[in-house]
């Protein structure tokens, strides 16, 4: 399991080895347990988690990456390190400490600055234990250099280029997406033990095709309510793919056990955050159990492809080129909207991510492909047009390639029933209506978030009375939080 955590220090500082091991309790999941210590004059590096390491004559490369998926780790230049898959990469040499975040921004790299120490990791949450409360992310294809004596340096790589449409045919513009989305499931070793966040939908469905034409043992995980849209869109497309669905039952009560977790795990209480990360979240626990290794998730083609109602709006409104630089923008920052929420969400449960379709050179490609091709307003269907069109070429049922899909808090129910939980659990909402719960539940979570001891979720005015059994459960199962904002040591 893929994660890291590292102090930079006064070599005469005694506690750094216990404010490393205080960072690394809260990311026991991602199974950090190897060790570096690198001294130089009076400042010391010492870094928990990374397995893969190289040396040349001066400097030590340190690249945490997803342990099952395979990728050339040359680090003859900058350019090479950027393009490494799913991975932030660490070098130590004479002049101090790089910090480097890989352009596809599937792995998250945060740092911190106190008085005593800089501080860097995969999760917030390993700084806020240290103390730390101003927590900076790096940007995919962003670097950081703490010198051994002197300021912090940051500078930035490489960014996600707008691409110029590719004067080629639709049927060679197909080939290349075949080519590269291939590529990209490469990645994934014959030994892989696969799960796909199933919806039924077209790019989950594409994902579960690849994923078993590729690994020996592949399954399709969900987790949605009863009487919902993906309730029956799973269960169908399951079965026209042959492939084992393992499910999950969204109800009131699962939910509400499992806020505490989440919100902890995500690192956010917002409300919009928690519905989409609540199925991907329980699929994830429940695939853990079910023996996988690697959880595949279907993120990226709806900003890839024009996936969304907006996109068509866009189109017909404002035209093709309005919608070409509304993707491109979706697309450069969905690092910061979606993938590092859903990442969390998988890796608490100590199995690995795989975003597919986030890999550079298929991003690179849709993004090129005309935008007359991802939308037709007046057809059936609308959007995402060429994907569909790739996904059957690649082996997707047509039924399934042109299955309409809406968002996953409502497809699944997630937003549904976690109303009905609150409703269920908070005394003041029992004598209000729907409507009115609903403008109050992010006062909930946002109540949860400050049981627990999230530092970065402001004090709400009067606090709810609620059924706080599951905090409880959370509080007593997760000892090492006794003060995330403890001092900064």
């Amino acid at each position: 399991m893929a994660g890291i955590a590292g102090l930079i220090v006064s070599s005469k500082k005694e506690d750094s080895e216990f404010l490393l091991q205080k960072m690394s309790e809260t990311m026991k999941h991602r199974r950090c347990k190897s060790f570096q210590s690198v001294v130089s004059n009076d400042s010391r590096c010492l870094i928990v988690g990374p397995r893969s390491l190289q040396r040349s004559d001066d400097e030590l490369f340190i690249i945490d990456k997803n342990s099952d998926l395979t990728s050339p780790e040359n680090t003859n230049d900058v350019t090479s390190i950027l393009e490494i898959f799913g991975a932030v990469v660490v070098i130590i040499g004479n002049n101090g400490v790089s910090l480097m975040r890989t352009l596809d921004g599937t792995k998250a790299l945060y740092y911190g600055i106190t008085k005593n120490f800089f501080a860097f990791a995969t999760e917030r949450k390993s700084l806020w234990r240290i103390g730390v409360t101003e927590v900076n992310v790096l940007e995919p294809g962003q670097g950081i250099t703490c010198p051994w004596k002197e300021t912090l340096v940051s500078e930035k790589f490489a960014t996600l280029e707008k691409p110029t449409e590719a004067n080629i045919s639709r049927g060679e513009t197909l080939a290349i997406l075949k080519k590269t989305l291939l590529n990209s499931f490469d990645r994934l070793g014959r030994d892989t033990s696969c799960a796909i966040l199933f919806s039924g939908g077209v790019d989950s469905s594409l994902a579960a095709v690849l994923a078993a034409n590729r690994c020996e043992k592949t399954f399709l995980v969900t987790a949605r309510g009863g009487g919902t849209h993906d309730e029956a869109a799973t269960t169908e497309a399951a079965a026209r793919l042959g492939l084992p669905l393992h499910t999950v039952e969204l109800n009131s009560k699962i939910i509400w056990e499992s806020l505490p977790d989440l919100i902890y795990s995500i690192e956010t209480s917002n409300q919009i955050d928690v519905e989409i990360a609540l199925p991907f979240y329980l699929a994830t626990r429940k695939a853990a159990v079910e023996g996988c290794t690697t959880v595949i998730s279907g993120q990226g083609p709806d900003e890839l492809f024009a996936g969304y109602a907006k996109h068509v709006r866009t189109f017909v409104e404002k035209g093709p080129d309005a919608l070409s630089e509304q993707l491109w923008k979706e697309v450069a920052i969905t690092y910061k909207t979606n993938i590092e929420r859903d990442e969390r969400a998988i890796a608490v449960h100590g199995v690995e991510s795989f975003f597919p379709y986030l890999d550079q050179q298929f991003v690179r490609t849709s993004l090129a492909v005309p935008i007359e091709w991802k939308v037709i307003p007046e057809g059936t269907p609308q959007r995402k047009i060429i994907f569909r069109e790739l996904a059957q070429l690649l082996g997707v049922p047509e039924i399934i390639a042109h299955a309409p899909k809406s968002a996953t808090q409502y497809s699944s129910g997630s937003s549904k029933f976690l109303l009905d939980s609150m409703i269920e659990h908070v005394d003041e909402f029992s004598n209000i209506s729907r409507k009115e719960a609903s403008r109050q539940s992010q006062k909930v979570l946002d109540e949860i978030a400050n049981r627990i001891q999230m530092p970065t979720v402001p004090k709400t005015e009067r606090s709810l009375h609620m059924d706080l059994e599951a905090v409880n459960v959370f509080l007593n199962t997760h000892t090492h939080l006794s003060s995330f904002s403890s001092n900064s040591m």
